[in-house]
């Protein structure tokens, strides 16, 4: 259903009321479409109180926030979600990471969100040890401390 029509899930949608019911039980990844569905129509604070039900036992769930928390430029609540997602398994510095991004990417996309990388004036990438980031970023010099970062600035 979602794969095909996200917007049968926006509030005209033929599934909207039988979603919604999905999204109160529990479902995770009801919770998790709702969540960037409205991230990408209210706004990524509405989408962080939706999916922080979900965080940190949903790897995308948890990478979405952890990502909208950087582009909000809250660096400590990044720095949390962050290291959530590195204990439950996810290696920050692995192509597996990037290949999780690119699913977020798409899914957001397939919600229409408007514009990516729109937060460049708030956008604060967090300074931590658990990455050891220099904040450089060169497209060709990818370096595996900055594939977090770089998908910051991708979606």
């Amino acid at each position: 259903m979602v794969n095909e029509r996200p917007c049968q899930l926006g509030k005209s949608g033929n599934f909207r009321n039988f979603f919604l019911k999905c999204v109160d039980a529990g479902n995770i990844v009801a919770v998790y479409y709702e969540g960037l569905h409205r991230a990408t129509t209210l706004g990524v604070e509405e989408g962080i109180n939706v999916l922080e039900r979900n965080v940190p036992t949903h790897v995308l769930s948890t990478l979405a926030v952890g990502i909208f928390n950087v582009w909000l430029g809250k660096e400590m609540e990044a720095i949390t979600v962050f290291q959530q997602l590195a204990r439950n398994g996810v290696d920050l510095k692995s192509e597996a990471l990037f290949e999780i991004g690119d699913e977020l990417e798409t899914r957001l996309l397939s919600f229409h969100a408007p514009f990516l990388n729109t937060y460049g004036r708030t956008l604060k990438f967090p300074r931590g040890d658990f990455l050891g980031h220099s904040n450089t970023v060169h497209e060709e010099e990818l370096c595996k401390n900055c594939w977090l970062h770089w998908l910051c600035l991708k979606i």
